[in-house]
Formats: C-alpha cells, sequence, structure tokens
C-alpha cells in the first residue's frame, strides 16, 4: 500500500512540489504507523510496525530510513567516535546526511554522481576530485555495485583516506564467489543476473574483501544479529576496510 501511494503521488504532483512538501506527507503517512512496539533509532519515532517495502525491507514512514540505515546510524552514534572527523559519505539517504551534518564531526561531505541524492558534490569514485589523504572516514554503501570499474574506485578510496583511516562499504551479498559478466548490458539482462537494473555484478563478502586488500586495505567483515526494536534485518554485513600508511 505505501509503495502504491508513494507511485500515485509521483504521477500527479511535481517533483518540486512533493520534495517541498515531504516532511508534512511523511507526517501523515506515519499516524497510520504510530504506536510503541518499535522504534526508528534515527528519528526516534514509536511505530506499531515499519512498512514492509515489495523486496522485504523495513521502512521507517517518518524519516524513509532502511535497516541498513538504521544499523549504520547505530554504528556512527553508538560505537564509532567520529567527532572530529572529516567524513565523506557516497549517495546519502537525506535522514543520515542530516545526522551527520548535525553531529560533532569535524567536516562532513556528501556525494552523489548519478544526482539521485541531494549531496554537496557529484565526484566520480573512479576519479575523486580531492587530495590524497583527504578524509578519516568514508561511507560507501551500496554504490559499487553499481561501477563498473570498481577496482579503480577502490584505489581512490584509499587514495583519498588518510593514513589509519576507516572505510565503510556494504554492498549485495551473495555465497560463493564474485558474479560479473561485461557482457550484460541491457537493464533487463541486469535486472535478472544481478538483481537491480542498475547493477553491474554481485559481489560475495570474500570477493570484497579480496579487491579491497589489492587496493591495500586491511579488512575486517562484521555480520550483526537482527534487532527486533529498531527493524534490523538479521545477517546484516559491513565491512571495515582501513589505511594502514
Amino acid at each position: 500500500m505505501y509503495e502504491k501511494l508513494k507511485s500515485l503521488a509521483r504521477q500527479v504532483l511535481p517533483a518540486t512540489l512533493l520534495q517541498k512538501n515531504e516532511d508534512v506527507l511523511r507526517r501523515l503517512v506515519t499516524l497510520r504507523y504510530r504506536g510503541s512496539t518499535y522504534r526508528c533509532n534515527c528519528c526516534g519515532t514509536g511505530l506499531s510496525s515499519f512498512v514492509r517495502l515489495e523486496r522485504g525491507d523495513l521502512l521507517c514512514p517518518r524519516c524513509g530510513s532502511l535497516p541498513r540505515g538504521r544499523r549504520l546510524w547505530h554504528l556512527l552514534s553508538e560505537v564509532l567516535d567520529i567527532r572530529q572527523l572529516r567524513i565523506l559519505h557516497f549517495s546519502p539517504s537525506p535522514i543520515l546526511a542530516r545526522l551527520l551534518r548535525a553531529s560533532a564531526a569535524r567536516e562532513y561531505l556528501s556525494t552523489d554522481f548519478a544526482g539521485e541524492f541531494t549531496a554537496d558534490r557529484r565526484y566520480d569514485i573512479t576519479a575523486i576530485d580531492e587530495p590524497a589523504g583527504r578524509f578519516d572516514l568514508i561511507i560507501c554503501y551500496h554504490v559499487l555495485e553499481h561501477v563498473v570499474d570498481d577496482r579503480a574506485a577502490l584505489r581512490e578510496l584509499y587514495r583519498v583516506l588518510s593514513p589509519g583511516g576507516l572505510c565503510l562499504l556494504q554492498t549485495p551479498f551473495r555465497p560463493g564467489e564474485i558474479y560479473e559478466d561485461p557482457a550484460i548490458v541491457s537493464r533487463q539482462e541486469r535486472r535478472v543476473a544481478f538483481g537491480q537494473e542498475d547493477h553491474v555484478r554481485v559481489y560475495s563478502v570474500e570477493g570484497l574483501q579480496d579487491r579491497l586488500q589489492e587496493a591495500g586495505f586491511r579488512v575486517t567483515a562484521h555480520t550483526y544479529p537482527p534487532n527486533h526494536l529498531h527493524g534490523w534485518t538479521a545477517g546484516e554485513t559491513v565491512l571495515f576496510a582501513q589505511r594502514s600508511h
């Protein structure tokens, strides 16, 4: 129902009007889901239920956060110390961009090459227009599966990260090896092969770890259990990639 209403709104209302009134519309929709069974840790809203999307993700109707974003915010706000860090964030969701911009980080810079998200820059991840060692923390969530030359992207992430700096990465993962085929180019073929029309591969955890290590990173994989209250899904893996020098 939520996705149908969203699609209908996009059909009948201008995009600029939707963007201008997004907060009001979300407040109205959230009235249907108000409760105390769940709580979004990004916006603090109490919910009777999250919105279950067609792909199974649990969305917060108030702020639009998905499970991966809520778990990421938990890491950034309760596990890692981001105070005084210079942060580069690729394709951030609106709620995470707002939270990080208001945080105690020394600097927060967002970028989105495709222009799908509101961001400060439009950097090409394979040729980032920043000097070496510029950032202390890089957030690269659900980006690399869209990038044809991912090895060039990983080299650039390593280059602009400061010595001792950390890069948090996540993509859709599958067991086994990385699946990619440069001969698969049409949107329909990519949707069938990789799960989405604009994806160019499906990583495995081990495969992405190997490519990160090739680029010079020291990598550890952290897999997190579910959290019923916050609507975090089970078995979610985040790669912590550190530049050693």
